[in-house]
């Protein structure tokens, strides 16, 4: 299978889940519509045409391999502000200007350092891969994977055929399944050869994502479609699920498309 393989890696990411609230906690991995928003910036498209354009068309499917070497808080004080309510003053960290009311309230952001991460295009349509490359060889934006200031770098791209493999392990990377639902296998030898810290921290991390969305006049979005994704770190699993599983030999990696 044919595939556009993309290295890039970032100084500081993050992937903020939506479940989370004052606490701002990451996903390992950058998910689809991230690296999606990411190529709407390198062809200079408002996310609503990216997603009208490439998530709600299903036109683009992508493999996501990588991994990050630290990680650290970022602590935010920020205010809230809704149109003044009688007993609002009774509230803590309350201050009044005009008609508004500003609440203090404190945000903090987990976010990855020193993150590498390679993307794996698959395109139905062979002049898609001749678009994606030109558009992040010359970006019309700076390329950043999270907020827009999380920027990238883009250290190679190349187009690459990829075998499908069978009951092999997968590693720092993303599937698009629970894993705990279909099951799954363990690598023992790496619990007790290479595994450190809590355990508990090595399992699949899974999460209930959105995929395309729907824009309304004012350009606010909602979720069209959700998926529920697998994000498997360093513990080697195998999946009981039958997915399609490709191997880069050059970089020797394992990964499924989502």
């Amino acid at each position: 299978m044919k595939f556009l393989r993309v290295k890039c890696v970032g100084r500081f990411n993050s992937f903020r889940q939506p479940d989370f609230h004052t606490y701002h906690k990451s996903l390992p991995l950058p998910p689809k519509t991230t690296i999606a928003g990411m190529l709407g910036g390198a062809l200079g498209l408002s996310p609503e045409e990216v997603n009208e354009n490439w998530l709600l068309n299903k036109r683009l499917k992508i493999g996501v391999v990588g991994k990050s070497y630290g990680q650290v808080n970022d602590l935010w004080r920020i205010e809230k502000i809704t149109q003044y309510r009688k007993g609002d003053e009774n509230k803590p960290n309350f201050k009044r200007v005009g008609s508004s009311s500003y609440f203090s309230a404190v945000i903090v952001r987990e976010i990855h350092y020193d993150n590498q991460y390679t993307l794996y295009f698959q395109c139905s349509d062979e002049k898609d891969f001749e678009i994606i490359q030109s558009a992040l060889t010359n970006p019309k934006w700076a390329l950043s994977l999270g907020r827009e200031d999380e920027l990238i770098k883009i250290s190679s791209i190349d187009l690459v055929d990829s075998s499908i493999v069978e009951n092999t392990k997968l590693t720092n990377t993303i599937v698009g399944f629970d894993v705990n639902e279909q099951g799954y296998g363990i690598d023992e030898t790496f619990l007790f050869s290479s595994a450190k810290g809590n355990l508990l921290n090595l399992r699949p991390v899974i999460v209930r994502l959105p995929v395309s969305f729907l824009y309304d006049k004012g350009h606010s979005r909602q979720a069209a479609e959700y998926q529920t994704f697998s994000f498997i770190g360093d513990l080697p699993i195998m999946p009981n699920f039958q997915a399609e599983t490709y191997f880069d030999e050059l970089e020797n990696q394992r990964f499924q498309v989502i």
